[in-house]
């Protein structure tokens, strides 16, 4: 600010003879010019090419290009970069200056560094004896005090020796060397190791190495070392190679200890395996058509056993042990789709997967429904081939082919919908390594009735839509009999369905109620008359507040066959989800299981969670964890207790390992961050 009274401010725009001094503008109340030294003093104000700098003195020496400022020197250096010092002597040709004392501050990440003195070259920042933090300058969370550091402006990496971590003013741990960096530009270097003690394992170190050569790929390097158990490798390859698609390739391989192998009594002394991830649209539908879409979309898994998958993440969910690989493309336009699909399933509970039955491929061919001789008259088509194989066992190749005929009218103004429709199916399998016929075939033809009203009101304070409508299912004639389990088949029988599904908005248009309610009856006399009735219940009372219920109760044996409940509720500074599942399937097996969690703010900065999974029915639980974490400014870190089930695979089949331990994580801004895990496992 220039104060009134005192002389005009002076403006000098020196432009230089050479390229290799900046253009340079002074600002002050009062300057004078002595050859080729520029004195200012008075709210000095300094641009450049590069530079921002206030003062309250300065001295420029036009044919150096050396700068000497003092008195609250403020340096902003580009959009981020910014310095407070007392002394600054700084040359604008070669960039390099010495400031006294020396206060650095990046805005991308919070970051400062405080020392005495500081010496500054085009690329750098060197000083020594100082301390760094990104919390607040008076009384840090957290800073690291060293001997000697230097931070690179051009890769925005900060390199430090000899530095002493801190909480507040305690000392917690040295490091010869340490280094990371600034900003958030993908680049190569060390990720956040993990570190953890397991009474089994012993002390466990993996340290995940980053590779950034380009813009569309990057690559992963996850060493780790598990001293009383073995070593192991895991790599990731992520990439982006058009538009319209994306991938990662995942390889991992990890070689047990001889004598873990024989007291856990494991089947396999090494564990290796692949994932392969890879989505992609515009494959060649753009080639064909513009009018045409296609998708393909592989997801490959393969591993020798379990342990694979356990050593590859500590929160890797293993708890179905069935593994299944997918490739899947599709090709549509128009009214016409045709599919290609194919399965691969491991049993990771087998020691061997030759009897695993496998979808190898499934090719589909289908027509969307469309009008013929009539608007109202309509058809589809679908046709679908199925190869069912495996090493060991009944193998099979099954066809089939799907065509409804529907026809379509209202009544009443559009107040009674009617829909009539004529079903033909057909599937043909021939099987291998079967005893008896190698052929079966079956077609049959039922007939369709929808008969229903779609009704919508409002009221003073709410919108009420109504569905309620009835499917009648009359078989035809059929033939023929599939007898092999794993082999589907439309095999509708004789029923009515009754159907009723209604919503209600408030005034301001958000849904705040829904309910649907079906009951099939069944005609057939091998069947009991009436199906399971299926109700389901949402109840949003608020934006926060979610309660869903949904059960199936059997008429025929009198009980519930299926119910789930899910309760969502969110009021500050709480968050809560509970949900139930039970199933009480017809050969009297059933599942019962419940899930919570739970998140609440206990203060500015802290939080605890939780979360649980027990298994009702068999009387254990399968994960539950409590935890706290503290979320500041500068930094965050949480502690979790957690206790797990994990299988594996030994000598004589599947079994599963208990763990317990405490898992702590130290998040530092911009730094990274440490985790540490100590657990304690048993074998059940």
């Amino acid at each position: 600010m220039f104060k009134r009274g005192l002389l005009l401010w002076a403006l000098f725009l020196i432009n230089v003879a050479y390229a290799q001094v900046q253009k340079v503008e002074l600002l002050a109340n009062n300057v004078v010019r002595n050859g080729d030294l520029i004195e200012a003093q008075g709210d000095v104000l300094v641009y450049s090419e590069r530079y921002v700098i206030t003062a309250d003195k300065g001295i420029y020496n036009q044919a150096t290009g050396d700068l000497k400022l003092s008195g609250n020197v403020s340096v902003l250096r580009g959009e981020f970069e910014s310095t407070q010092s007392e002394e600054v002597s700084l040359n604008l040709r070669t960039d390099e200056g010495e400031y006294l004392p020396f206060f650095y501050y990046d805005q991308r990440s919070d970051l400062w560094m405080q020392c005495n003195s500081a010496l500054s070259g085009p690329l750098y920042f060197t000083s020594e004896n100082a301390i760094t933090s990104s919390c607040n300058v008076q009384d840090p969370d957290w800073k690291i005090t060293f001997t000697k550091g230097r931070l690179n402006r051009e890769t925005s990496f900060v390199h430090l020796y000899n530095s002493l971590f801190h909480i507040g003013d305690i000392p917690v741990f040295y490091l010869p060397y340490f280094a990371f960096s600034t900003d958030k530009t993908r680049r190569s270097g060390l990720l956040t190791p993990k570190i953890g003690f397991s009474s089994s394992e012993g002390f466990y170190y993996e340290q995940p190495i980053y590779f950034a050569p380009a813009h569309n790929w990057d690559l992963e390097l996850d060493p780790q070392i598990r001293t009383e158990r073995g070593h192991g490798l895991y790599t990731t390859l992520r990439f982006v190679d058009s538009p319209y698609s994306k991938g990662s390739v995942v390889a991992g391989f990890f070689k047990e200890q001889s004598s873990y192998v024989q007291e856990e009594d494991l089947e396999n002394d090494k564990h290796y395996g692949f994932d392969i991830e890879y989505q992609r649209s515009r494959l060649v539908s753009h080639l064909l058509d513009e009018k045409a879409s296609d998708g393909l979309w592989i997801d490959i898994h393969y591993l020798n056993d379990i342990d694979y998958i356990n050593m590859k993440s500590q929160d890797g969910d293993t708890s179905d042990g069935l593994v299944t690989s997918r490739i899947n493309y599709y090709l549509s336009k128009d009214y016409d789709y045709f599919g290609l699909y194919s399965k691969y399933y491991i049993d990771t509970r087998k020691t061997s997967n030759r009897s695993t039955l496998q979808e190898l491929p499934t090719l589909q061919y289908h027509r969307f429904s469309n009008h013929f001789f009539l608007p109202n008259l309509l058809y589809s088509f679908d046709s679908q081939m199925h190869n069912y194989t495996r090493k060991d066992g009944v193998t099979a190749n099954q066809y089939e082919v799907s065509v409804p005929i529907s026809f379509y009218t209202t009544f009443f103004d559009d107040f009674l919908h009617l829909e009539l429709s004529e079903n033909f199916y057909f599937t043909h399998v021939r099987y291998d390594d079967r005893v008896g016929d190698l052929d079966e075939t079956f077609y049959r033809n039922y007939h369709e009735i929808d008969l229903f009203t779609d009704l919508a009101r409002p009221y003073s304070n709410f919108y009420h839509a109504l569905y309620l409508g009835l499917s009648y299912i009359i078989p035809s004639f059929d033939d023929g009999e599939i007898t092999e389990d794993f082999i589907s088949t439309n095999t509708e029988t004789e029923n009515l369905r009754a159907k009723l599904v209604q919503y209600f908005y408030d005034s301001a248009g958000k849904k705040r109620f829904k309910h649907s309610l079906t009951q099939p009856f069944y005609f057939e006399d091998d069947l009991y008359k009436y199906g399971d009735i299926e109700n389901s219940i949402s109840y949003y009372m608020s934006d926060d507040f979610t309660i869903t219920n949904e059960f199936y109760y059997s008429h025929e044996f009198h009980r519930l066959s299926k119910l789930q409940s899910v309760a969502s509720w969110k009021v500050s500074p709480f968050k809560f989800n509970v949900s139930h599942t039970f199933y009480h399937y017809a050969d009297d097996t059933k599942q019962n299981y419940l899930n919570a969690s739970f998140e609440a703010s206990v203060g500015k900065y802290y939080n605890i969670f939780g979360k649980v999974n027990y298994n009702i029915e068999d009387s254990y639980t399968n994960t539950w964890q409590i935890g706290y974490k503290v979320l500041r400014k500068c930094w965050d870190y949480s502690l979790v207790y957690k206790e797990t089930i994990t299988p594996k695979l030994t000598s004589s089949g599947s079994d599963s390992v208990s763990e317990k331990g405490f898992y702590i994580l130290f998040n530092l801004y911009p730094i990274g961050s440490i985790e540490y895990e100590h657990t304690v496992e048993e074998t059940m």
